[in-house]
């Protein structure tokens, strides 16, 4: 476990943005931070660098935390149950992008057996559906979201790349000038 000065630390960022992200991510605030809780911060942080807009980002968690209740995912065995996942290896196939969490299919899946939730939790008044709340309508809501990351992330790669190559030419070029 980790004091948040850990992190912003190891994320080179300073405290009052995990404060900001926290905040605006509806993201527990405790006394120290787990692993996974890191490896969340690190994902929206590599995210962000990579040209994904915050505001993508915090409405992609909507739809991804929405899409995890209405699917039952969520075990709520820990006040970061749904960042607890994130430091398992990621499969971009069955497993969410921010929370990590497994969704049991493989994502282009087009059909769902939902309904088999076991847990006990306190009954609605309305059936979801008649609320709204449809599985499979979420889910097509979260790929389009998703596709649209992946192209954002894809298109920023190659300037990113050519970035990272300037910046050590320069860093490489200062260094070299103080040595002489």
């Amino acid at each position: 476990m980790k004091r948040m000065k850990q992190i912003a630390e190891r994320l080179r960022r300073p405290a009052i943005w995990i404060t900001g992200i926290q905040k605006r991510f509806g993201l527990p605030v405790l006394e120290s931070y787990s692993e996974e809780y890191e490896a969340f911060l690190r994902k929206i942080l590599h995210l962000r660098v990579l040209g994904v807009s915050e505001e993508s980002l915090r409405e992609f968690w909507a739809v991804e935390r929405k899409l995890i209740e209405v699917l039952h995912l969520d075990p709520q065995s820990s006040p970061t149950w749904m960042v607890d996942a994130c430091a398992v290896a990621a499969d971009p196939d069955r497993r969410l992008l921010l929370s990590n969490i497994d969704l049991g299919f493989i994502l282009p899946a087009t059909e769902l057996q939902i309904g088999l939730n076991f847990a006990t939790s306190s009954q609605e008044l309305f059936a979801g559906k008649d609320m709204g709340e449809d599985a499979l309508n979420l889910l097509q809501d979260y790929r389009v979201r998703l596709a649209a990351i992946r192209l954002a992330v894809g298109s920023d790669l190659a300037v990113l790349r050519g970035a990272i190559k300037w910046g050590k030419g320069l860093v490489q070029g200062v260094v070299a000038a103080r040595l002489q």
